[in-house]
Parts: C-alpha cells; sequence; structure tokens
C-alpha cells in the first residue's frame, strides 16, 4: 500500500492594525510602526485561537508589526520563531509612505496606470506583485521542501499573504486585490505533492466592530 501523502499546513497570519494612515502607501524601512492598543488585543486573539493548534514552527516578517504579532502567538502555543526579511511587504520604491492624493498629484500616469493593472505595474525602484510573489514563494518554497507533514505559522502582511493564496490555490494574480486577508486574520493551506487543500480563509476574532 502506498504510504500516505503528507501535506504542509501553513496557517498564514496577517498582523494586527497599527496607527500607520490608511490612506498611504505600504511603509517601508524607514517607517516600522508597533502595533497600537487594538492591534495589540487582535494580536493576543490571533494567539488564542491558534493555541490549541499544533505549529512546529513560526516564521515571520521582522518588522515591528509582524514580530509583535509572531512573538504572542510563539508565547501561546511555544512553537519556534524564526524570521525572514523576504516576507516583508512590498515595496513601492519612491511610492513608499506617500498619501494617495500625493502618488495622484505628483504621479498622475503612473497612478492611473497602478489603479489600471496594479498587479503588473512596477513604481520606480519599487516590485510589481509578480516581483513580491516571485520573493515571498521562496520562502514557502523552502517550508515545504523542509518542514513536511508539519504545521508551520508564516506572520506577514497583507500583500504577502494574497499573493501566497493566489499562488497555492491557483487564483490569477491580477485577482489578489479580491482577497479579503483582514488584520489579525488566519488562513490555512495544506501543501501536497500532487495538489494544495485550501481549508479556511481570513478567520478572526471581533475584538472591535466599529473599526474601520
Amino acid at each position: 500500500m502506498r504510504e500516505k501523502e503528507k501535506s504542509t499546513q501553513i496557517i498564514y497570519v496577517r498582523h494586527g492594525v497599527t496607527d500607520f494612515p490608511l490612506d498611504r502607501i505600504y511603509c517601508d524601512d524607514r517607517e516600522d510602526p508597533a502595533l497600537n492598543e487594538l492591534g495589540v488585543a487582535q494580536a493576543q486573539q490571533a494567539a488564542l485561537r491558534l493555541k490549541e493548534t499544533q505549529i512546529d514552527l513560526i516564521v515571520a516578517s521582522p518588522y515591528l508589526r509582524t514580530r509583535m504579532t509572531a512573538e504572542a502567538i510563539a508565547q501561546a502555543t511555544g512553537a519556534p520563531l524564526e524570521f525572514n526579511k523576504a516576507l516583508r511587504e512590498r515595496g513601492f520604491g519612491i511610492w513608499d509612505g506617500l498619501y494617495f492624493n500625493e502618488i495622484e498629484t505628483g504621479y498622475p500616469e503612473d497612478f492611473l496606470r497602478w489603479k489600471q493593472n496594479p498587479a503588473d505595474f512596477k513604481p520606480e525602484n519599487g516590485e510589481s506583485v509578480h516581483d513580491l510573489l516571485r520573493r515571498v514563494s521562496s520562502v514557502i518554497s523552502d517550508i515545504t521542501t523542509h518542514h513536511k507533514g508539519k504545521c508551520v505559522a508564516v506572520v506577514a502582511h497583507v500583500g504577502p499573504i494574497r499573493a501566497c493564496l493566489c499562488d497555492a490555490l491557483n487564483i490569477p494574480i491580477k485577482h489578489y486585490r479580491q482577497l479579503c486577508v483582514d488584520y489579525a486574520s488566519s488562513s490555512r493551506v495544506d501543501y501536497g505533492k500532487s495538489q494544495n487543500n485550501f481549508i479556511y480563509m481570513n478567520q478572526t476574532h471581533a475584538v472591535a466592530d466599529n473599526h474601520p
């Protein structure tokens, strides 16, 4: 009898909320906001959700917001924690940290191209979503190769998680923005040799219903 294929469970967890303005492009190395009070509560709820899961390893983006979220999960589960900068958010180059209205005013033609084709567009010195996927998929490939049959929590940002979910589920990358990945949400994919299985997506526990 053929031995049953062992899948690698990956639970993607987005970090909790920060005070970084929602109308600004993702912050880069120059800004590294911590979780705010609500974000800390969200991280604790994420940790509670995963407390009874047998997590063998946590791999996280090293930025403060993901670090704080991952450390809460590590404390609750007892799983070892590693950091990998390849899980950082998409780089927007000269746009990093700008407000959307600043981009629309200062780079009107590029702004329009970005809105029309967000997956393919690459700001100056930045990344397209395809670039992002190539970067983060190397981390996922390493996990599935070296941790077969294990459960690994990947604590990252909305862009990398969306890209990984699209790739795992064969969703065209141009649709990545249509995937809902809320703050401190969990999404699980079981990676097998012949196919990947989608188990759940965007699992959350409400902390403050009135937060945007």
